[in-house]
């Protein structure tokens, strides 16, 4: 999803020209609600867990934040992630999650997506996500409460807990908590493929 300088701050994690102008909507709209109530860039940054760098880009366009992130960052704002996704969820319980009938979401680039998976019951504390990330990409900083649990399904990634790296390859798992700062890189040739399974509520109960 860590050395002490941001990737979002470098090359790497800057999106491409075509990404970069998609972004404008998503960091207009979160730049127009940051200012209708009132908080600076610093305030969001610091409720959100990121770097006023950061925020800055998401707002300018530059970067587009992973889920998690947007999650913490329209927490911070008083909304709720819903807004900026491609379509809105069903916020639906199922205890069966079958791999053809799960929608695939986007913020703001169609290069990452998210397979969100249904909580099975009503106050379910864990929460799931298949991603798929595009080579190249690479995570901003964050901390958030609780634990996080990662298995690579296919690719190569690099993932940065607390200075330290882990190597993942395919059916390799990784479990940490994550108040740790920690973020993530493609480093395969191709695209990747991550279930993640975590405290972090990232749409609301229905």
């Amino acid at each position: 999803m860590p050395l002490e300088s941001d990737l979002a701050d470098s090359p790497t994690a800057s999106l491409p020209e075509p990404e970069a102008s998609a972004a404008a909507s998503i960091g207009e709209m979160l730049r127009t609600r940051r200012k209708a109530i009132g908080k600076t860039m610093k305030q969001v940054a610091v409720e959100a867990g990121l770097t006023e760098g950061f925020i800055s880009q998401i707002e300018r366009g530059i970067s587009t934040p992973s889920l998690i992130s947007l999650y913490k960052v329209a927490t911070a704002l008083g909304t709720s992630v819903d807004t900026f996704l491609s379509q809105p969820p069903e916020h639906a319980h199922s205890m069966v999650s079958h791999a053809g009938e799960r929608h695939g979401y986007n913020v703001e680039t169609k290069e990452r997506v998210y397979e969100i998976i249904e909580r099975g019951f009503p106050g379910a504390a864990l929460n799931g996500c298949i991603t798929l990330m595009p080579s190249g990409y690479a995570s901003e900083l964050t901390t958030h409460q609780g634990e996080d649990f990662l298995y690579l399904i296919e690719g190569e990634m690099l993932y940065e807990i607390d200075g330290k790296e882990y190597l993942l390859k395919a059916g390799d798992t990784l479990h940490f908590p994550s108040s740790l700062p920690h973020r993530a890189r493609n480093v395969g040739p191709g695209p990747a493929r991550e279930l993640w399974v975590g405290t972090t509520r990232i749409l609301p109960e229905n």
